[in-house]
């Protein structure tokens, strides 16, 4: 088992940085590593409750989802 750290710096919806920390983080999960996502400055707004763009994926129930499966979230 391995741990990975993410850090995550850039908005919601700016571009495909949260996709691809969600998807990395789940894929990781799943297989059995530990998983911390660390957000900073614009990067804490995908962890907001209602905070989503319209047709985009919603970042905080991707978070609240990681964070079922077992990941650290820091902020």
């Amino acid at each position: 088992m391995k741990q990975i750290t993410f850090m995550l710096g850039s908005a919601p919806y700016g571009g495909q940085d949260v996709d691809t920390v969600l998807g990395i983080a789940d894929a990781a999960l799943k297989r059995g590593h530990q998983v911390t996502i660390v957000g900073s400055g614009d990067g804490t707004y995908g962890f907001l409750k209602d905070q989503r763009a319209s047709g985009a994926p919603h970042a905080g129930k991707g978070f609240a989802a990681l964070a079922e499966q077992g990941a650290q979230i820091d902020l």
